[in-house]
């Protein structure tokens, strides 16, 4: 989150008035569809890496701290919770104990960086991770192994600078990467490149879009019609980039942009369903952002969260619409801190940390079963009215009616007097829970820990003993400003792997880690592990498409690549238990395709965005 005190004065002005403002019912809309400022083709990165590398020392130069100080402070009250005596009436104050051993599987550091704080964003493809901080990205295998220099984020669109914010997504419906970052000096610009096949190391396709103003803290989620924004500013502070087109590197590509209802509290950075899992949502289907919502701010009379539902329109840009949908009920929580943002105890210094509080973090995790769907979202909480900090952590529900509700929520606070913050959390295809946070307290250097839930466990409760991921070594000084984005993601290979990114300090450098996990190997247990039926196909090169699969229940199956019409481009019979095959492509196969797998038992069809 990159600040500036004059501009960021003039949001707190308008943040300071929006308190008074009606909250439900509410639609801010005034949809506005603009083109692209400009798109060009990159050429493949492996030869990017020869000419435009630098090492990590290099970076960030001039720490970016962001000070803060436009916060309308006198429109918020620390009311705690003093019908619970200040306790966080749901928090879980005793650790788990499922076993946990041998539950990691890559865990490796990331880029390092001088800045504050350095905002990593990552996630992992099909062969790689690939993780971004504040004005550089890197690409690794799957093991730790680097297969690409640290890149500056100029790299990628051409006049641009390294401004930062970046975020990472693999858009694992149509199998490319997503690389974003903003501009901050006028004229303002969201940059977004999308990758033009699986391969991270390849070619990507850069657009630029004009903005009205600064768009700090941007996030993203993946959809089928759309590619969401949320940011921090006043207005046109909803937007949605054209997807369908982006992926296939259409110049016309456009956004559609929306202002949010008004709400309390400054952060105007609702956060934005993330689609994963098999099952790909329709693209009509009506997308949701998230904001929790504190007694203690004015204008808010009890704890609970806004959804704000966003319909898009393409043909009509003019039908488009974002409004306050819901408000759901949630246990009392007190997210107000100290007022100062000097928040989380460290070791070794008096320096404290920012806990990033009065937001959802990123990202709300959607994920669709059978019978429902589900919105996996995170907070930070002072769980006992002395500024220690939990993660209140809540799995809402809906059955296909648009009507969400709470299915389980709780505060993971190990009662140990240390804080756990900057949470990013996840479902796997089987119900199970992975959650990795920041680690510190009055004895422990700031690091990086993880949890997790069985799917079946009791409800409210992260059931397995925490694990550590790496301890922090050293206290940071001189500002509180950290971490400011972490990310999980789910590995679209099995769909069953947690992929996380964070900073943790390593003496006083400034460090960020990335790590994964699977829950029945965190379990022990993996006879218990439920199997479903995988598919997926990604395009690793021009010339061809890749097909995996597994828990297929057929000795022969049929794949099958067609167009949208149903004429068949391609076909191979192959074992059930073969898991992998390669089809070669047609020159003049280019655009949107389906491809099938179909067999006694079987019939998966998964939509292709070949280039």
């Amino acid at each position: 989150m990159k600040k500036t005190f004059t501009l960021l004065f003039t949001l707190g002005l308008f943040s300071g008035q929006a308190f008074s403002q009606a909250q439900n019912g509410t639609s801010g809309a005034n949809p506005v569809f603009t083109q692209c400022n400009y798109m060009i083709k990159t050429p493949p990165l492996r030869e990017l890496m020869e000419d435009v590398k630098f090492h990590a020392a290099d970076e960030e130069a001039e720490p970016k701290i962001g000070d803060k100080k436009w916060t309308d402070w006198s429109a918020v009250t620390d009311l705690g919770i003093p019908e619970n005596n200040d306790q966080d009436p749901v928090a879980q104050l005793e650790m788990g104990n499922r076993s946990g051993a041998g539950m990691t599987k890559a865990n490796f550091n990331g880029t390092s960086t001088s800045s504050y704080p350095p905002d990593p964003s990552g996630a992992a493809g099909p062969e790689h991770y690939v993780q971004a901080i504040n004005s550089s990205y890197r690409i690794w295998d799957k093991t730790g192994s680097s297969v690409s220099a640290s890149l500056n984020l100029s790299s990628l669109w051409a006049g641009s600078s390294n401004d930062g914010d970046p975020i990472i997504m693999y858009d694992r419906y149509a199998d490319r990467w997503f690389i974003s970052q903003f501009q901050t000096a006028s004229p303002y610009e969201i940059l977004i490149a999308i990758s033009e096949t699986s391969d991270p190391t390849g070619a990507y396709y850069a657009y630029s879009f004009n903005q009205n103003s600064f768009k700090d803290y941007p996030k993203f989620g993946v959809w089928s019609n759309g590619y969401y924004m949320s940011a921090n500013s006043g207005s046109q502070n909803c937007v949605i980039f054209e997807r369908e087109k982006m992926l296939v590197g259409d110049n016309s590509a456009g956004q559609i942009t929306m202002t949010f209802p008004s709400m309390p509290f400054f952060f105007r950075s609702y956060a934005p369903i993330y689609a994963e899992g098999t099952t790909e949502p329709a693209m009509d289907a009506p997308f949701y952002y998230f904001h929790v919502q504190d007694n203690s701010w004015s204008g808010v009379s009890s704890d609970h969260i806004k959804s704000i539902k966003c319909t898009v329109d393409w043909t009509t840009p003019s039908n488009s619409d974002v409004t306050i949908d819901q408000q759901i009920t949630i246990n009392s929580l007190n997210t107000v801190f100290t007022n100062s943002w000097d928040d989380i105890t460290q070791k070794g210094t008096s320096q404290k940390l920012d806990a990033l509080a009065g937001v959802f973090m990123y990202r709300v995790q959607y994920r669709m079963f059978p019978d429902y769907n589900v919105a996996l979202m995170t907070t930070v909480a002072d769980v006992d009215g002395n500024n220690t900090a939990g993660i209140r952590w809540i799995e809402l529900r809906e059955s296909g009616d648009g009507v969400w509700s709470v299915y389980q929520e709780g505060t993971y606070a190990p009662n140990d007097g240390n804080s756990r913050w900057m949470a990013s959390i996840g479902m796997d295809l089987n119900g199970n829970i992975g959650m990795a946070y920041s680690f510190a307290g009055p004895n422990e250097y700031a690091g990086l820990r993880y949890t997790g839930r069985y799917h079946d466990d009791p409800l409210g409760e992260m059931t397995v003993i925490e694990q550590i991921a790496v301890e922090g070594t050293g206290s940071q000084t001189g500002a509180n400003r950290y971490g400011d984005y972490s990310q999980m993601s789910v590995d679209p290979t099995d769909d069953a792997t947690f992929w996380y990114t964070g900073e943790w300090l390593a003496g006083s450098s400034r460090r960020t880690r990335i790590f994964s996990f699977a829950m029945w190997e965190l379990l022990g247990d993996s006879e218990n592990n439920v199997e479903h039926p995988f598919f997926n196909a990604y395009q690793e090169d021009p010339n061809s498409l890749t097909a995996v699969w597994h828990s297929i229940q057929d000795d022969e199956v049929t794949v099958q690549l067609m167009s949208l019409e149903g004429k068949v481009i391609a076909t191979e019979k192959v074992g059930g238990l073969d898991q992998k095959i390669k089809l070669n492509l047609p020159d003049y196969a280019t655009g949107v395709y389906f491809i099938r797998m179909t067999g006694d038992n079987t019939k998966l069809t998964k939509k292709v965005y070949l280039n």
